[in-house]
């Protein structure tokens, strides 16, 4: 009795998906979506296929653009993180709309729906904000730059997906390298700039040494006049007499 419930178990338990905290469900029968969220729980899957979709917060890391500047020079290497969710709500309506349009199921068997979408939009927008920035001064704008990406790819998700089916939570520039020779003039102008501010400080140690030394002329000078009026007034064989004793 033991083994036929065991025979007859195994079967059952395999033929169940669950649907994890955090994710929803999709069932689809025949290829076909049914317009139907399914919540977190353990489904029956022998007749029916569910896919379970990430509504978590999720992170895509864009690797090796080369986006051109504002004074139109390509950059060598740029790499950011977006971190984005799906509104749960959505989903059924999100599968049918992106059909195939899903990532690779992750360690827990979730999948993330629209990735193309997003990896399409995300590197239109990275093009688009660095656009708007000279090469030079990316480095320090980092911040204005994962903004205005952020910007874009929300705009053109809601555009496409509807507004708020996806959320670009945030992105992380990673990584920009300029071009080399550019990243040659910035060090050489950066040098010569270090070579400007020492002269410029020994400049002014002169200037400051000067000074100095003028205003121990003045004084040397000042106290001479001092002496020679005190002898003026007080009579020269006096003052010599005074000097003696």
């Amino acid at each position: 009795m033991k083994k036929l419930f065991a025979i007859l178990i195994v079967p059952f338990f395999a033929a169940c998906s669950q649907i994890d905290t955090g994710n929803v469900g999709v069932e689809s029968t025949m290829g076909q979506f049914k317009q139907e969220e399914l919540p977190p729980g353990v489904y029956f899957t022998l007749f029916k296929n569910v896919i379970e979709v990430s509504a978590k917060e999720n992170a895509l890391a864009m690797q090796d653009l080369k986006p051109k500047s504002k004074d139109n020079l390509t950059m060598a290497d740029f790499d950011f993180d977006i971190y984005f969710r799906i509104d749960p709500s959505k989903v059924a309506e999100l599968m049918l709309k992106y059909r195939g349009d899903l990532s690779v199921a992750d360690k827990d068997g979730s999948q993330m729906v629209g990735i193309n979408l997003i990896t399409r939009q995300a590197r239109e927008a990275a093009y688009k904000a660095a656009a708007e920035f000279n090469a030079a001064e990316m480095h320090t704008k980092r911040t204005e730059l994962a903004a205005g990406i952020q910007k874009l790819m929300q705009t053109e998700l809601d555009k496409d997906a509807g507004k708020g089916a996806f959320l670009v939570t945030n992105i992380i520039v990673r990584n920009i390298v300029t071009d080399p020779a550019l990243e040659a003039s910035i060090k050489a102008a950066g040098q010569m700039q270090f070579q400007v501010e020492a002269k410029r400080k020994e400049i002014q140690l002169a200037e400051a040494e000067a000074d100095r030394k003028r205003a121990e002329a003045r004084g040397e000078a000042d106290a001479i006049k001092i002496k020679a009026s005190a002898i003026s007034a007080a009579g020269g064989e006096d003052y010599i007499r005074l000097q003696a004793i």
